[in-house]
């Protein structure tokens, strides 16, 4: 059973785009016909983040944190990017393509001023970049978002639709804040019985196992929408299609003039890619 569990958990290591295209792909198939499926995930949808959450919150140690101070420089960098430069960003974006349509302009928005993805420490490794560095950026972000989320969304989304600051602060405490503080914990009371270093793998697994789920859900509710307004489709595609490339190219193109090639590789991915699990 531990080694299929590992087995698993490099197959979604190493094939997590293609779950990704394949899970993007059924849901809107499936969407086509009928959304009860992502009607029905939705009901669990709450013990899912929550379970996704916890799970990357295992891989962090109140140690990393630590480490942000020994690198302010491209610690601060990382944080500027991924709330200050990704809001503003999807903001623009949704101002000249979404402005008709506030509830979409404000589901782009809200792409931009979640943490960044965990995805992104398996590809700083993967492009042998600064893995303790993104793993400090990602560990951050996921503190600070339950603070800078409503602020944000108040900021830059109040434009659009009416922000209940207090409701999203709540909300983003229960299913972001305590569950990453508590897998940090957890992680801690652990390995002080056991090496918990051998399963380190499985976690980031198991999130991107529940994140593929809430995808699925929010594709194959969403579709039926979509298809009473076909016209939406062209700027929702642009739109979406833009922020990635633009985010990458912004953190790539800046840190390339000041950063070594494996800090640079470490900010580019804990800044281009965001969690979008938590923004559905």
């Amino acid at each position: 059973m531990n080694a299929m569990i590992f087995v698993y958990a490099r197959f979604m290591r190493e094939r997590y785009a293609y779950v990704i295209l394949s899970t993007l792909l059924v849901g809107i198939l499936v969407g086509l016909f009928t959304p009860a499926p992502g009607v029905f995930i939705r009901t669990f949808s709450a013990p899912l983040i929550i379970i996704m959450i916890g799970a990357m919150g295992f891989t962090i140690t109140f140690k990393s944190l630590g480490m942000a101070a020994k690198d302010w420089r491209c610690f601060s960098f990382g944080l500027l990017l991924n709330f200050l430069i990704a809001p503003l960003l999807c903001w623009l974006i949704a101002l000249v393509l979404l402005a008709n349509h506030p509830d979409f302009a404000t589901g782009l928005i809200l792409i931009g001023v979640v943490p960044c993805a965990g995805m992104a420490l398996v590809w700083a490794g993967l492009l042998e970049g600064d893995v303790p560095l993104a793993t400090v950026i990602n560990a951050a972000t996921m503190i600070l978002a339950p603070f800078l989320i409503p602020l944000l969304m108040l900021l830059f989304a109040g434009t659009f639709v009416t922000i209940n600051t207090v409701e999203m602060f709540k909300t983003v405490i229960y299913t972001v804040l305590l569950p990453v503080l508590g897998g940090i914990a957890l992680r801690e009371l652990v390995q002080r019985k056991t090496e918990v270093r051998t399963y380190l793998p499985v976690m980031p697994a198991i999130s991107a196992t529940t994140a593929v789920l809430l995808m699925f859900m929010a594709i194959n509710t969403a579709i039926p929408a979509i298809m009473n307004n076909l016209g939406l489709i062209a700027p929702l595609v642009t739109s979406t299609m833009l922020i990635f490339p633009i985010l990458f190219i912004v953190a790539y193109l800046v840190s390339a003039q000041v950063l070594p090639r494996e800090k640079k590789i470490a900010i580019t991915y804990s800044s281009g890619m965001k969690n979008l699990p938590i923004a559905l």
